[in-house]
């Protein structure tokens, strides 16, 4: 099976891609999120795991964007504890410090680790975390540091200097499963949905009483602009429930006028955090 992912081998979503489909899988590794769609898109893979939030960095809202214009389906999830590592060449001590790369999401999950023991070093935005590693050890770059995984390290053979460099614990990302094919796993138990109210005075609460009438419980509900109608939004809605409960309230959904579009029906994965 070909997945793609975004990033290189030994980044999250890699790990990520193993811990959902196994080890006897091909990655498509990809440098941005709009690359792994158009591998879908284009045939290059016939499934993707691409990150969707981080409990502490918020939204990967590029995932979000690009699942609104494609017609691909979530299919399944996955909950991955992030633990960073500071990745170096062989004897690049703290101090040697001046540059730390790594990907935007993964810079301010370590914010107060880099404050504490590395305030001057300038943070470069990276496309990958496990891309910064490789980056370093081509360029061999004696006062670079990368942030990323153990595994990163492992593939590249280079040092960790420090390791668990997350300012929480608890640092997880959500990783979501898509597939070209509409097809609804068994044990189904969560959806994922994209809403549009109709433009009037408390529209969005009609629209959550409905879900709230059939007793379904919504674990996320955030908004996203409408590019083509200026100031107006759309509601990305995670809630536990899926088939015929989701259907109805669907249906009673576009009878107030919403718009509504069923992104995925999936089985629920427990949350580690």
């Amino acid at each position: 099976m070909r997945v793609a992912i975004q990033g290189e081998r030994g980044s999250y979503h890699h790990i990520a891609a193993e811990k959902y489909f196994g080890d006897n899988i091909e990655l498509i590794c990809c440098e941005t999120f709009a690359d792994v769609f158009d591998s879908l898109d284009e045939g290059a893979a016939s499934m993707a795991v691409v990150a969707i939030e981080n409990s502490t960095a918020g939204s990967v809202h590029a995932t979000y964007d690009l699942l609104l214009r494609h017609d691909f389906y979530i299919t399944g999830e996955i909950y991955e504890p992030i633990h960073h590592c500071l990745i170096t060449l062989p004897g690049t001590k703290m101090r040697d410090i001046k540059r730390v790369f790594s990907h935007p999401m993964a810079l301010p999950q370590c914010a107060g680790f880099l404050e504490n023991n590395l305030p001057h070093a300038e943070r470069i935005e990276f496309s990958d975390t496990a891309a910064s590693v490789l980056h370093i050890k081509q360029t061999n770059d004696t006062h670079g540091a990368a942030i990323a995984s153990s595994l990163a390290a492992t593939l590249e053979n280079l040092p960790i200097l420090r390791s668990n460099i997350e300012d929480y614990q608890h640092n997880v990302t959500r990783f979501l499963v898509l597939s070209s094919n509409h097809k609804i796993p068994a044990g189904a138990d969560k959806s994922s949905l994209v809403l549009e109210t109709p433009h009037k005075s408390g529209a969005l609460v009609s629209a959550l009483s409905i879900l709230a009438s059939a007793d379904i419980n919504l674990t996320k509900l955030e908004s996203r602009p409408i590019p083509d109608k200026p100031w107006r939004y759309q509601f990305l809605i995670d809630v536990e429930a899926a088939g015929p409960t989701v259907q109805d309230s669907v249906e009673k959904l576009e009878s107030l006028g919403c718009t509504v579009r069923i992104l995925g029906e999936y089985k629920a994965t427990n949350n580690p955090a």
